[in-house]
């Protein structure tokens, strides 16, 4: 009776078990939650499921405080340089500017989406104090090539893990080599627990330092942990009658304009003016991370059974496969890119895809510093100084590979695919 869309980037990590259990927290469990230790064992567990017990985690209501509070550590200095990839996420340039640090953008290799190291190697100064680097889309980087550029010129390295839990590299998790690392388990993520950004410090230099920081952070507010939680169940919903007479849309746009839920991005997020950092992780999230952490091998496998059925299957020529697994790297397939051949060809593709029923994922698409409705000079980056990074961003789709997603909708998208044609090719 109804026609089914195929989403990308909404519902990616909802389903019946999170809902349940959100319902179970936010009636039953709520009252005697900041009683538990679920913050300590979940920080507890990550370490060692990552093989790092000897680190220290500090845990934040976003991943933005968690790099803020990194580049505190460090004590940047207004002159301080930080290289940051340049095909990024604004939150990542919010927090360097917000910590009075200098942000170099270095361009990436289109065939990783890592930095170009030629081009990094380049980019450095005697004014270079940290490269931050970005395991883009799950594909984990070779951090013994930057930790060893990283040594020979004293740099402090961290690694941003948010689209890398579950990813290896040479039998390191991410995360486990920087001085530094973030984590995050926002409601997009590998998993999810609503919000929550933490920092992983491998340096034992800092590790004091990161205690007495601890000391200073604040819960947020009842009600704000509470449209956290709501989420999971409003979206849940809306997932199941996202094409029964629209109301599943309807209940998303109640839902944001009513301020039922948070948003992604806060209005000084999007604009590099967000200052507040220092809000704790609520105890009630630690308790459905600890939850979906126990299903991220399940997640892990679906996304790349998923990802070779679009390697087998698709055939266009209009088509070009950005990641390629090498025998020294397991990849979470947490995204599935591909390039088209240019930016009018990736506007008809979307329109084509949505005119079948198929929302691509458009967040990273049109600009390289993303979402895609951030203006990029408010990130301190100047146009046509990361050509490949802008060429990137105009090109690249990513393809639906959540748990939602099935075989047979696959196969679909496949087929849609193959047969598109572009009157730009």
């Amino acid at each position: 009776m109804f026609t089914k869309t195929i989403t990308t980037d909404f519902f990616t990590t909802i389903d019946g078990s999170i809902c349940i259990n959100t319902l179970d927290t936010i009636t039953y469990r709520l009252p005697t939650l900041r009683k538990w230790a679920s913050i300590s064992e979940m920080e507890r567990e990550l370490l060692e499921y990552l093989w790092v017990p000897e680190s220290e985690i500090l845990s934040f209501y976003r991943w933005s405080e968690a790099l803020y509070h990194a580049l505190k550590l460090i004590d940047i200095k207004a002159k301080d340089e930080i290289i940051v990839q340049g095909y990024t996420c604004v939150v990542v340039s919010n927090a360097v500017l917000q910590s009075w640090g200098k942000i170099i953008y270095s361009d990436i290799d289109k065939n990783t989406l890592w930095f170009d190291i030629k081009k990094l190697e380049k980019n450095i100064t005697k004014k270079t104090k940290v490269i931050l680097v970005q395991h883009t889309f799950g594909k984990p980087v070779d951090m013994q090539q930057i930790m060893k550029i990283a040594k020979q010129n004293n740099i402090l390295v961290i690694e941003d893990c948010a689209h890398s839990l579950w990813s290896i590299s040479w039998d390191h998790h991410t995360g486990t080599l920087a001085d530094f690392s973030m984590f995050s388990s926002w409601r997009d993520k590998v998993i999810s627990s609503v919000t929550w950004g933490f920092l992983v410090i491998n340096n034992p230099e800092y590790l004091k330092k990161a205690r007495r920081m601890k000391e200073l952070l604040t819960m947020p507010s009842r009600t704000l942990t509470v449209r956290n939680l709501i989420y999971n169940i409003l979206w849940y919903f809306a997932y199941k009658t996202y094409d029964i007479f629209k109301l599943g849309r309807v209940i998303m746009l109640i839902s944001r304009r009513c301020k039922l839920i948070t948003d992604i991005l806060s209005k000084e997020e999007k604009t590099c003016s967000k200052t507040k950092f220092w809000t704790a992780y609520p105890n009630s999230l630690a308790y459905l991370w600890r939850k979906e952490l126990a299903k991220i091998d399940m997640y892990t496998t679906h996304r790349r059974n998923i990802a070779e059925l679009y390697d087998m299957n698709i055939k266009t020529k209009h088509w070009e496969k950005v990641f390629i697994e090498d025998n020294n790297e397991f990849m979470n397939a947490f995204r599935y890119p591909f390039l088209l051949t240019s930016h009018k060809v990736q506007k008809e593709f979307i329109k084509y895809m949505k005119n079948h029923g198929v929302l691509v994922w458009t967040s990273w698409s049109g600009t390289n510093i993303a979402p895609k409705w951030v203006k990029a000079k408010n990130a301190g980056y100047k146009k046509k100084s990361c050509l490949v990074s802008e060429d990137i961003a105009n090109r690249i789709i990513l393809l639906p590979n959540h748990m939602w997603v099935t075989i047979d909708e696959v196969m679909k998208i496949c087929k849609l695919i193959n047969k598109f044609e572009s009157k730009n090719a």
